[in-house]
C-alpha cells in the first residue's frame, strides 16, 4: 500500500502524519497509547521512515525483520535520523557520524546525548504501531529543553556560533521562555569570566529590553548575537567563589558599608568591594540600596571607562530585574571589575582642563541637591539641548547648576543630554570613522543616567550629569565638518508602491552603505505617517543581519526609548536619524546570520545541501 507523505514547515520533509493515514486507530495498553503508523510491509530492510505523531517527531526502522523507533532528531545538531543508515544494529547519523544503539537509543560517544527509543509492534491488521506514554508530549518538551540547555553550554564553551544557534533554535521550538535562555547566558557570562560586565551579557539584556519591538522572526538571531559575544569573552574557567560576610549578632550599618565600598573601589581592591556587594544582596537589601552603592562608586571618578561603568551597571540592574534576581550572586560580581579597572578620566590629559572647573561644583553638591528637592521648575528640553551643544563647557556646567538649583528634574536634563547626543551622532561625519564609539558612548551613557535617576537619585549622582556634559562638549570636534542632516520635508526622488516596498528599499540602502539615502528615506517615512513599529523592526533587522558589536545595539535601544519618551516631532525624528546613520554606516560580516538561518532550516527538517545561496 502506498502512502503519500505530507510536508510542512512544522515537520521534517517527507514525514508521515498519522492524520494522513486511512482508518487511524489508537490502542491503549497500561500507561502507553499505541498509534498506528503505516503498513509494516512498506518497509525495506534497513530503511527508516519519518513520522509526526501527536507532536512527537520519530523515525521508525526495519532491521533484520524487526522494527524499532527513536527520536528523529540527532541530539548533536538535529539532522533527521530517518536519513541515517543501520549497520550491525548501529544507527548512524550521516552528517557527523554519531552512532547509536538502534534498540535503546544509547549514544556510543561518551559525551553525546542518547536518542529516546519507543516501543513498536506489528498488529494483526498488518500495521506498525508505536507506543507513546500519555505524557510523552510534555516529556519530549522537557527532554528537548534540557538537551538544548546542555547543547547551549557546549556551544558557549566551544565558541561555536552554529552550535549556539542550534541550541537556541531547539530551545525556542520546544517552548522554552526567552527568560530561561537569557538567564542561562547571563549566568554563564558572569560566572565563566574573570573580566567585568561584557558586551555579550549587555546584548542579552538589550534583547530582553527590545523583545517586543523586534520582529519575532529575528528573536533567535538576537539571542544568538548576545550568546556568541559571551562565548568569545569567556574562557570556560569559573570565577573563584566569594562569599558574603558571615552572619553576626550585630550587623554593619549601611553608612559604614557604603564608606568601605567606596574606599575599596578607590584603592582598586576588587575582592573586598565585591564581598561587600554580595553581603548586601545576601542580607536582602533591595535594588535601590545596591544601585546607590554602585552608581555612587561609578561617579566617584570622571566618566569612568568612557561612561561604560555607569552604563553597564544600569544594564546589570535591568538584567537582574528581567530574570527576577535569579542567580544574582553571580550576575552582580563582574560590575566591580568595571568600577576598579576602567580609566578614570581625571587622570588623563584630555580632561585636565575640566577638573579645576568641576571640583568646586562637586563641593556644593549637597546644597545643589537640597535646593533641587525643595524647588520645582520646568525645562525647555529643545532649548536646553542647544545649550548642551555649545562650544565652551564652562558656561554649560554653570547653567546646569543653575537649572538644578531652580528645581529642574535631573531626568529632564538627562533627556536633553540624550537628545544632544543624538544630534552629535546624526552630524558625525563619515571621515571620522575611528571615533564612532565616542558618540555611541555618550548616547548610551546619557540614557543610562536618565534611567538610574529614576530608581537611585542622590546628590552624588549629580556628578554624572556634569561628567556627561563635559564629554559631550569634547565631542564637538567630531561634528567639524558636520554631516548633512535631512531637512524636514526632504524626500527621495522615487516613489514606492507600498510601505513594504519602501522598507525593502531601506534594506537595500543599508546593504550598500548608502547612509544619507537611508536617512532621507526614514525622514520621508516619518513625515508620511507610516507605521513606526514596522520601521523599528526593519532597522533592528538591518542591525541583526550583521555581526554587530555592542555600540550598535546600544544606539538602537536609546533611539527607540527616547522616541517614545517625547511628543516633540523633531526630537523623535532626530533619534531615529541618529540610529539610522550609526547602524547603516557599519559594514560587517554576516556569520551569525548564516549560522542562525542554517540552524532554523535544520529545525524545519530542511537539508543544508538543499540551500540556495542566492536566496
Amino acid at each position: 500500500m502506498s502512502i503519500a507523505p505530507r510536508t510542512s514547515q512544522e515537520t521534517p520533509a517527507g514525514s508521515i502524519h498519522i492524520e494522513d493515514l486511512p482508518t487511524m486507530e489508537i490502542m491503549e495498553e497500561t500507561d502507553l497509547v499505541y498509534h498506528q503508523l503505516c503498513p509494516a510491509d512498506t518497509f525495506e530492510d534497513g530503511e527508516g521512515k519519518p513520522f509526526h505523531v501527536d507532536g512527537t517527531h520519530l523515525a521508525a526502522f526495519k532491521f533484520e525483520d524487526k522494527f524499532y523507533a527513536v527520536d528523529n532528531r540527532c541530539p548533536h545538531m538535529g539532522y533527521p535520523m530517518s536519513e541515517g543508515s543501520v549497520r550491525d544494529g548501529v544507527l548512524i547519523c550521516h552528517w557527523h557520524h554519531w552512532e547509536f544503539d538502534l534498540k535503546s537509543g544509547a549514544c556510543f560517544l561518551a559525551f553525546g546525548d542518547d536518542l529516546k527509543a519507543f516501543p513498536v509492534t506489528v498488529r494483526d491488521d498488518g500495521y506498525l504501531y508505536v507506543g507513546l506514554a500519555r505524557g510523552e508530549r510534555a516529556a519530549a518538551k522537557r527532554r528537548v529543553i534540557e538537551r538544548g540547555k546542555r547543547a547551549l553550554e557546549r556551544g558557549l564553551k566551544d565558541r561555536s556560533s552554529f552550535f549556539i544557534a542550534k541550541a537556541v533554535t531547539a530551545l525556542a521550538d520546544a517552548g522554552a521562555k526567552p527568560q530561561e535562555i537569557i538567564q542561562q547566558g547571563l549566568h554563564y557570562g558572569a560566572h565563566k569570566s574573570s573580566d567585568g560586565w561584557s558586551s555579550g551579557v549587555a546584548i542579552l539584556t538589550l534583547a530582553a529590553n527590545l523583545w517586543d519591538e523586534v520582529d519575532p522572526k529575528d528573536h533567535n538571531l538576537f539571542l544568538v548575537h548576545g550568546l556568541v559575544q559571551i562565548s568569545r569573552r569567556t574562557t570556560g574557567s569559573s570565577r573563584p567563589y566569594r562569599a558574603p560576610f558571615p552572619q553576626t549578632k550585630e550587623e554593619h550599618d549601611l553608612t559604614t558599608l557604603k564608606r568601605w565600598f567606596r574606599y575599596f573601589v578607590d584603592k582598586r581592591d576588587g575582592g573586598a568591594a565585591e564581598r561587600i556587594l554580595l553581603t548586601l544582596n545576601d542580607r536582602g537589601y533591595g535594588k535601590s540600596v545596591l544601585a546607590d552603592f554602585v552608581f555612587t562608586a561609578a561617579t566617584d571618578f570622571y566618566f569612568t571607562g568612557d561612561g561604560h561603568a555607569l552604563d553597564f551597571a544600569n544594564k546589570m540592574f535591568e538584567a537582574l530585574d528581567y530574570v527576577e534576581w535569579d542567580g544574582a550572586h553571580e550576575i552582580l560580581r563582574p560590575i566591580v571589575i568595571d568600577l576598579i579597572s576602567r580609566t578614570r578620566h581625571e587622570e588623563t590629559s584630555r580632561w585636565a582642563d575640566s577638573v579645576p572647573v568641576l571640583e568646586p561644583i562637586f563641593t556644593r553638591l549637597d546644597d545643589i541637591w537640597k535646593e533641587n528637592q525643595a524647588n520645582e521648575a520646568e525645562l525647555d528640553i529643545s532649548a536646553f539641548t542647544q545649550t548642551l551643544l555649545g562650544d565652551d563647557f564652562v558656561p554649560i556646567v554653570a547653567e546646569i547648576e543653575e537649572k538644578l538649583r531652580a528645581g529642574v528634574d535631573p531626568t529632564d536634563i538627562c533627556r536633553a543630554m540624550t537628545y544632544a547626543s543624538a544630534i552629535r551622532t546624526a552630524r558625525f561625519h563619515l571621515k571620522n570613522e575611528g571615533d564612532w564609539h565616542d558618540v555611541a558612548n555618550i548616547y548610551s551613557y546619557a540614557h543610562a543616567l536618565y534611567c538610574v535617576f529614576q530608581y537611585a537619585p542622590s546628590a552624588d549622582l549629580l556628578r554624572g550629569i556634569f561628567h556627561g556634559a563635559v564629554f559631550l562638549n569634547y565631542l564637538r570636534w567630531l561634528n567639524m565638518p558636520a554631516a548633512r542632516i535631512p531637512r524636514p520635508g526632504q524626500r527621495l526622488d522615487e516613489t514606492f508602491e507600498s510601505v513594504d516596498k519602501m522598507l525593502d528599499r531601506f534594506q537595500e540602502f543599508a546593504d550598500f552603505q548608502k547612509v544619507y539615502e537611508a536617512e532621507i528615506l526614514v525622514n520621508q517615512y516619518l513625515e508620511d505617517g507610516h507605521d513606526v513599529d514596522a520601521l523599528k523592526r526593519a532597522l533592528a533587522h538591518i542591525l541583526l543581519r550583521e555581526d554587530a558589536e555592542l555600540h550598535m545595539f546600544q544606539v538602537l535601544e536609546v533611539a527607540f526609548r527616547h522616541y517614545a519618551l517625547t511628543d516633540d516631532t523633531e526630537e523623535k525624528r532626530m533619534h531615529l536619524l541618529a540610529a539610522t546613520r550609526y547602524i547603516t554606516a557599519q559594514k560587517l560580516m554576516k556569520n551569525i546570520l548564516w549560522s542562525t538561518e542554517n540552524a532554523e532550516r535544520l529545525a524545519r527538517g530542511e537539508l543544508l545541501s538543499e540551500r540556495d545561496d542566492d536566496d
